[in-house]
């Protein structure tokens, strides 16, 4: 009985060993920060352009941009979340939508989807065509703990497929901390 109790403590700490050192992968970065979690990879350009009213992460690598963005509101409420998401996405995809007609390209729309933080993610490609390469952005958002998260990545088509594991590793290890809930208070004990 003693030794298979210590064969048992053996093992888990062997365990506990392992497990340690793949979660310390020296290729893997993670950013946490107000509420906000995703891990990275290390050799990506990475800075935080974050605001009083956005979390604004971007990284970047060559000519392809992957941009975690995240109001720091939370949204309680349905109108909340339509506003939010009018203001904070459909508008951040009609200023890149303009910026490729201004530079005289005729951007194209659809509608995608992917997963973020393990829920469904609606997105819209804009794609525009320069010097005979296709390339534009691909951005997405959803609610996550009750905070709108928008995830984008800008480049050449190309350059977009290349860094598809990259945008994987981010959008499934993406976190938001949920929102601080009240405390109770006591109620006041009642008399006999």
């Amino acid at each position: 009985m003693k030794r298979f109790r210590i064969s048992i403590l053996t093992l888990a700490c062997l365990l506990l060993i392992v497990s340690g050192l793949s979660a310390q992968d020296p290729n893997v970065k993670h950013f946490e920060k107000d509420g906000l979690a995703f891990d990275y990879p290390a050799k990506w350009q990475f800075s935080d352009n974050s605001s009083r009213q956005m979390q604004f992460v971007e990284l970047s690598q060559g000519d392809v941009v992957i941009r975690i963005r995240s109001e720091r509101e939370w949204l309680k409420a349905p109108d909340k979340e339509a506003h939010a998401k009018k203001l904070f996405q459909d508008d951040y995809v009609n200023q890149f939508s303009t910026q490729l007609e201004q530079a005289g390209m005729k951007p194209t729309r659809s509608q995608i989807s992917t997963q973020i933080a393990g829920g469904d993610a609606q997105g819209t490609r804009v794609r525009g065509m320069n010097g005979g390469e296709s390339g534009g952005m691909d951005a997405y958002y959803r609610i996550v703990s009750d905070r709108l998260v928008s995830l984008s990545i800008v480049g050449s088509d190309k350059e977009i497929a290349a860094s598809a594991p990259v945008l994987d590793m981010i959008r499934n290890s993406l976190k938001v901390e949920p929102p601080p809930q009240p405390k109770a208070s006591p109620s006041p004990a009642k008399k006999p």
